[in-house]
């Protein structure tokens, strides 16, 4: 075999070798862009997994609402609770609309509302009260729970005036009528401590 034939033949070669460099090397590409593919996908999913821990675990602190609902903590809490999912409103809906229906939140209000929130709160947060309106989450859930033919939101919110004013009314009634049977104790010397209670009596 002369030399020009051996030149062709090493010529060939390094030709096939050089094919062979660059189908490896695109396979190799090829294979790269799966493995970060693969590695980015790997990546969102941890994420996910992340955020639905950190999701659960916030849903795990927020208690479910008892009502009456007693202090502000339990306020901002049934207001978190309900916001979480539309499915917890519906079921706040159905919870409450057997409590307030058919009579409505006039007389019904104190079943959903402690004394002290019926005493700290208004509706428009005036005359030195907290602000109702700022739940609009637990006001949805009331309006829907209160829902009947011709109803409509300006009639709810006037409900809910009348509500207020009637808990506290009735706050006022109660603590009237224990005043005055501490009074009747003062009076009565059969009545233990009766100087006592009277002594102490200073809120009417």
């Amino acid at each position: 075999m002369d030399i020009t034939t051996q030149m062709q033949q090493l010529s060939d070669e390094i030709s096939q070798i050089r094919s062979d460099v660059q189908e490896i090397k695109g396979f190799m590409d090829h294979q790269g862009e799966v493995i970060d593919e693969l590695l980015n996908g790997h990546k969102e999913l941890m994420n996910r997994m992340v955020k639905h821990e950190k999701e659960a675990e916030e849903e795990r602190n927020i208690q479910r609402p008892v009502f009456p609902i007693m202090t502000q903590e339990d306020l901002d809490n049934c207001e978190e609770f309900i916001g979480k999912d539309e499915r917890k409103k519906e079921e706040m809906v159905r919870f409450l609309k057997p409590l307030l229906m058919p009579v409505g939140l006039k007389q019904k209000l104190i079943h959903v509302l402690s004394d002290n929130i019926l005493m700290s709160y208004n509706l428009e947060g005036t005359h030195g009260k907290k602000r109702m309106l700022q739940y609009p989450k637990l006001l949805s859930v009331l309006y829907s729970a209160t829902n009947r033919l011709g109803w409509s939101y300006k009639l709810f919110l006037d409900d809910l005036r009348r509500g207020f004013q009637y808990g506290k009314k009735k706050h006022f009634k109660l603590k009237c009528q224990m005043n005055k049977l501490k009074k009747l104790q003062a009076q009565n010397p059969l009545s233990s401590g009766a100087e006592k209670d009277s002594a102490d009596d200073t809120d009417y």
